[in-house]
């Protein structure tokens, strides 16, 4: 581990976190890992680490470079502060650490993320480092399985999505994309397939007022018909909402932290003459039960240390292209 504090170690003893719930957890959790080290140039951070998982002292490191040389790891994990992710990828790439696990955002800057890429195209090309970026939905069994429902068609074809973000009352839309909105972005990704914004509407620097982004996703040779979509990231609430809200041309699914439903058209009970959905799956307000996030991460970054040709689920591309987009919708706010 590179990076000892909250994703990175300490998220683990929130009592209500789906565990395992950081990467040492999912690390200690995976019966194919071992846990044998940590780096962090904050001491209490790194005591605390050695604590939970009981390592000696001679396996916490102040440094990341003396960790990787004395270690020589199969898998490391970056979960550094954001702007220490880039420098810190440079080193295992360089040390050509078989499977490199990097917390999202994959850096602090768009020119710096574009700057390594070259990098970690010959790294991947001769077989030396792998790059899983912790976008963890895309491992997540609710997750999967409303991209499999999209892929069987049983709800019919996606028409539109609409996305929201509320992280706290005083926090700028900025700044909630910037971290956490790199899950939003890329989720959609995964479940739409790529797509652009084309207009934002608020200020994305403001602490107050609505903030929205709307896009659609680009033609491809499977559909040219575009999925409209509507991004909100706003201030202004005292709750954590993360959530999507997907409308078929037979049903509907909403899923999000503590949200899993899919509707279906059905003859209406309510109306002669009409259809109306009903719901097939899942409660209001409860959630897929175990979705396996961090586990599921942690079997792919192993499977890709056994046979480093596996195709990636969750890239440094990937983790690029959800900067891309926040940075054109921060942009684009602008003008």
């Amino acid at each position: 581990m590179i990076g000892t504090g909250r994703i990175g170690s300490s998220l683990e003893t929130d009592r209500l976190r789906e565990k395992p719930a950081s990467h040492s957890g999912a690390i200690a959790h995976n019966k194919e890992t071992l846990l044998v080290a940590g780096a962090d140039p904050d001491a209490d951070n790194l005591a605390a680490f050695g604590k939970l998982w009981r390592l000696p002292p001679a396996a916490l490191f102040s440094d990341a470079r003396a960790m990787l040389e004395t270690v020589n790891p199969g898998i490391v994990h970056i979960a550094s502060d954001t702007e220490e992710h880039i420098p810190l990828l440079r080193l295992a790439l360089e040390r050509e650490v078989p499977v490199i696990v990097l917390e999202k955002p994959v850096a602090q800057t768009l020119a710096e993320a574009r700057e390594i890429l070259p990098f970690i195209e010959e790294a991947e090309r001769l077989a030396t480092s792998r790059i899983v970026v912790n976008h963890e939905r895309r491992f997540a069994a609710d997750y999967r399985a409303i991209n499999a429902a999209i892929a069987s068609g049983e709800l019919g074809s996606l028409l539109s999505i609409h996305a929201r973000l509320y992280m706290g009352k005083t926090k700028t839309p900025k700044k909630v994309l910037w971290h956490d909105g790199t899950h939003l972005v890329d989720v959609i990704s995964f479940l739409a397939g790529p797509w652009d914004v084309r207009d934002t509407r608020g200020n994305v620097e403001a602490t107050s007022g609505n903030f929205i982004a709307i896009g659609e996703t680009l033609p491809t040779a499977a559909s040219a018909d575009p999925v409209s979509i509507v991004l909100e990231a706003s201030p202004g609430r005292d709750h954590l909402v993360f959530e999507l809200d997907l409308s078929f041309s037979s049903g509907r699914a909403r899923i999000g932290n503590g949200t899993f439903e899919l509707w279906k058209s059905r003859p209406s009970r309510l109306y002669e003459q009409f259809r109306s959905l009903e719901l097939v799956r899942g409660r209001p307000g409860n959630g897929h039960g175990k979705t396996g996030y961090f586990s599921g991460m942690m079997a792919h970054a192993v499977a890709l240390y056994r046979d480093p040709t596996l195709p990636g689920e969750s890239t440094f591309a990937d983790g690029l292209s959800a900067i891309e987009l926040l940075d054109r919708i921060i942009e684009r706010s602008r003008t």
